[in-house]
């Protein structure tokens, strides 16, 4: 645009004379663009539009002409004088009003109407914005908006934009939405929270019955005569779909399928739809790719929140997915994808669910999850079941009060679950912490922290596992589970405090000082201990050894000593399975040398109590590798024993015997014959019991001389859970438990085929040191009782064997038995597939390093501190039963 310049009184051409200024008519001059230096304006014309190359002023000295066609409105004249003078355009004024006055008007400035807005028509066609109102949408929640909506959609170029102005958009139909357009709206409610109503923030799509279509809005990549082959760079910003006026059940959010590339959802919200919020599908064998979410609201969905398949590169950045009534997000091979801060929360099922068949074509790879969240989803928080060679990356999940299960809990659902899966997974930094409700309501939910069972490869490190039933769940069905050194545990409510450092477990060979784990060591036990948690059965463990396992000098060796320790904690995370049994190494005939400790057992009811004489059998008959015996009518022997189901042990055979006369909780004597002939272990059981503790008594029936009642022990169990049998006997060496003969009724009833269990720890080594006992006689005797355990284990599920070394201390004197034992179990560990707890080498092979501590103890006062050469004081029992429970615990 040309202004003009000049025409005004003051604009003459003139020269200062002296003190006067003298007019100069028909001057001639230039234009320039500064005052000084400057560029010449030549693109000038006269007042009739015809070019000059200069000015030149008129017959009376006036100068006016039109300056260049490039809006300028101030320039500089020269006309020889020995300066340059400023003129400014006289049309200014003109050009203002012109401007003014075209406010309002299509192509002039944007002027807003009473209510505040700007009428669409205004707004200039180069910006590539289309205005939904422009193609009649109204916006106002009655009209039917669908045709204008689609029209809108239909019209954008690829590139452009349709803009939703703030209203709530009612729909009857599916909106196809197609190549490159991007749907924008004024907002997206993210959530409508306390006090707020939809009325306050009225700006959204809302489908209404009745509806045509599957979805809400789909994006179609297939070549099917109304779409491209290949569709992408759509676009859903500060836009909401609100289902909650639609009926029926199969009505999805967004829809899409096909060679749909580079969507992008950026402050977007799906609520309340009948079916899925987000789903994609295939087209002739090909998936959406390369699709990111970003700021992406999911909330009550009546399916699924988010059902993605085979959507490779996607990305979700800060997704939350709430209240969903099935799954929260769902990722069926999703390759090369990444989940970075997303949330699941209050969601039917899982919150995450990585599954299905994932590619392991070339250059496809896995998935990373990172920094994700989880709250009180109805099972798993994350659910991994994925089959394939890619593997899974998690990275600082934070999993809480998942595994509602309808507000019951249990139910066997965890924080993190790996079930299945064949993809490798990988998870560092994962936290799990339990809860009810925020009002308080509900069971104390997830049953565990982290779940694992029938995976091929787990790799877990950095965690810290608190749950109801079990922080670490491995249910000894995993291929390879190999765990780091920073894994705690904690089982209970969330005031638990009872922490476990888990460290490595069945798979890795590392575990502190003194601990070897061998490859594939555990899972018999940890098998049991699954069916256990699930009320299907019991898991038993039998510990064997001497007075330093039978819990000398514990303040109570059945709860004190370190099974006693290792056995509650078990009973706390895994169900109580029973008492276990109790044999007779705590009566007075083999107990009672120590009279301090012994009269202290009887007064909290730890020991077995008796009446009459009883003697030591010369056999190693039984559970505990002993007998007593009595042919004194009437002589009495009291155990205790928990649980619904008692079992009372006795030596039969060898000559005319006695009837066992027992009575439980004080009724009535009930007499049981004792055959003769051949030696055998007779088991009496006793079934349908309170779940409670039972005082059974042992009496000999009427007996002469010579006709013995022996007894073994009794048991105390109920039909699932953890039951620990210690049948340690104070004293005891390895031959004690050696041979491995059924007819011996020695170790086959020590964990072998008489007596099975799960997990079978084996502990007689320091008498053996005292005695001093070769290190081939040891490994023998060793050898034999394994043999007995492992043909249980054969015949059952299987059996795991651990091979403890307590901590000699001073015992063994001077003549380095143990340390040749040590030197000779370890080799075997691999071989056998058993595991080794040394507290010696833990101890730092020094009596004085645990005297220090406290460790040691004392037959005068059970419990304290004290100077013994072997036994321990409660806190020397506390330290090895800390050792040893994350061999079994977690």
């Amino acid at each position: 645009m040309r202004h003009q310049f000049g025409g005004s009184p003051a604009d003459y051409a003139a020269e200062r004379v002296g003190n006067q200024l003298l007019l100069r008519p028909g001057a001639t001059g230039t234009a320039w663009t500064a005052r000084t230096g400057g560029t010449q304006i030549t693109d000038l014309t006269d007042l009739a539009g015809t070019p000059i190359a200069g000015l030149t002023a008129d017959s009376d000295g006036a100068v006016a002409f039109m300056g260049p066609d490039n809006d300028t409105t101030s320039l500089y004249v020269d006309f020889g004088y020995g300066r340059r003078y400023c003129l400014t355009a006289v049309d200014t004024g003109a050009r203002l009003a012109e401007f003014i006055a075209s406010g309002g008007t299509a192509g002039g400035w944007a002027q807003l109407d009473e209510t505040g807005t700007i009428d669409p028509g205004q707004i200039p066609a180069q910006l590539d914005w289309i205005v939904a109102s422009t193609h009649g949408a109204k916006g106002d929640g009655a009209t039917d908006d669908t045709i204008a909506l689609q029209n809108a959609i239909n019209a954008c170029a690829p590139g452009g934009v349709v803009y939703l102005p703030r209203g709530v958009y009612r729909t009857t139909a599916t909106l196809d939405l197609k190549n490159g357009v991007s749907l924008v709206g004024s907002h997206a409610n993210m959530m409508v929270g306390p006090g707020m109503t939809d009325a306050d923030y009225p700006c959204y799509i809302q489908p209404t019955a009745p509806f045509t279509g599957g979805s809400v809005i789909e994006i179609i990549g297939e070549d099917d005569g109304q779409h491209p082959a290949i569709s992408g760079e759509q676009r859903l910003v500060n836009l909401m779909l609100d289902g909650s006026q639609l009926t029926g059940s199969s009505i999805d959010g967004v829809f899409a399928k096909g060679n749909v590339q580079n969507v992008v959802m950026d402050n977007f919200t799906v609520r309340q739809m009948p079916n899925n919020g987000l789903v994609t599908g295939e087209a002739g064998g090909v998936f959406p790719y390369s699709w990111r979410l970003r700021h992406v609201m999911i909330d009550n969905c009546h399916a699924n929140g988010i059902l993605f398949a085979g959507n490779t590169d996607l990305t979700l950045d800060d997704v939350q997915v709430i209240g969903c009534w099935a799954q929260g997000i769902v990722l069926t091979n999703i390759t090369n994808g990444q989940l970075i801060g997303c949330r699941t929360e209050w969601n039917g099922s899982h919150g995450y669910h990585i599954t299905g068949t994932w590619g392991d074509w070339q250059g496809s790879g896995g998935m990373q999850m990172t920094s994700c969240s989880t709250d009180r989803n109805g099972q798993h928080g994350v659910m991994v079941d994925a089959t394939g060679n890619t593997p899974i990356l998690v990275t600082g999940l934070m999993t809480r009060r998942d595994g509602r299960n309808g507000g019951e809990g249990g139910g066997g659902y965890a924080g993190l679950a790996i079930i299945g899966a064949t993809t490798p997974v990988t998870v560092n930094g994962v936290t799990c912490y339990p809860g009810v409700d925020d009002g308080g309501a509900s069971t104390n939910s997830p049953q565990y922290g982290v779940r694992l069972s029938g995976a091929s490869t787990v790799m877990l490190d950095d965690a810290y596992l608190h749950a109801a039933n079990a922080g670490l769940f491995d249910d000894g069905t995993n291929a390879v589970v190999s765990l780091g050194s920073n894994v705690t545990t904690v089982a209970g409510a969330t005031t638990a405090a009872a922490r476990t450092v888990v460290g490595r477990a069945a798979g890795s060979r590392y575990r502190a000082p003194g601990v070897y784990v061998p490859d594939g060591w555990g899972k018999a036990w940890l098998g049991a201990r699954n069916r256990a948690v699930a009320g299907a059965g019991l898991a038993r463990i039998v510990t064997v050894g001497g007075s330093a396992t039978l819990g000398y000098f514990a303040s109570n060796p059945r709860t004190k000593s370190w099974p006693g320790l290792v056995a509650a904690s078990l009973r706390s995370a895994y169900g109580d399975g029973g008492s276990g049994f109790q044999g007779v190494g705590l009566s007075s005939t083999l107990a009672g040398d120590n009279a301090a400790a012994y009269a202290a057992w009887v007064a909290n009811g730890s020991a077995v109590g008796q009446t009459g004489t009883w003697t030591q059998g010369g056999s190693n008959y039984g559970p505990g590798g002993t007998y007593i015996y009595s042919d004194v009518t009437g002589n009495t022997l009291t155990f205790k024993a928990r649980g619904t189901t008692v079992k009372i042990y006795t030596v039969t055979g060898s000559g005319t015997r006695p009837a066992m006369l027992y009575s439980i909780d004080g009724a009535a004597d009930v007499s049981v014959a004792q055959p003769s002939g051949t030696a055998a272990i007779q088991t009496t059981t006793v079934t349908g019991l309170s779940d409670t503790e039972h005082t059974v008594v042992v009496k000999v029936g009427t007996a002469t001389t010579g006709q013995y009642l022996s007894v073994c022990g009794v048991s105390g169990e109920k039909a699932s859970g953890i039951v620990l049998h210690n049948v340690a006997l104070g004293g005891a060496t390895s031959a004690r438990y050696a041979n491995a003969t059924p007819t011996a009724l020695n170790a086959v009833w020590n964990g072998g085929t008489a007596f099975p269990a799960d997990l079978a720890v084996y502990s007689a080594a320091p008498n053996d040191a005292s005695g001093n006992v070769t290190a081939d006689t040891w490994v023998a005797n060793v050898l034999s009782w394994h043999q007995a355990v492992w043909a249980a284990g054969l015949a059952g599920t299987g059996t795991d064997v651990v091979i403890a070394l307590p901590h000699v201390g001073t015992h063994e004197g001077a003549n380095g038995k143990y340390i040749e034992y040590s030197k000779a179990i370890r080799p075997l560990a691999d071989i056998y597939g058993f595991a080794v707890v040394n507290w010696w080498v833990e101890g730092k092979r020094s009596w004085d390093w645990w005297n220090s501590l406290g460790y040691w103890g004392t037959a005068a006062t059970p419990g304290a501190g004290g100077t013994d050469s072997v036994h321990l004081s409660d806190a020397g029992f506390q330290h090895m039963a800390d050792l040893f429970l994350p061999l079994v615990a977690g």
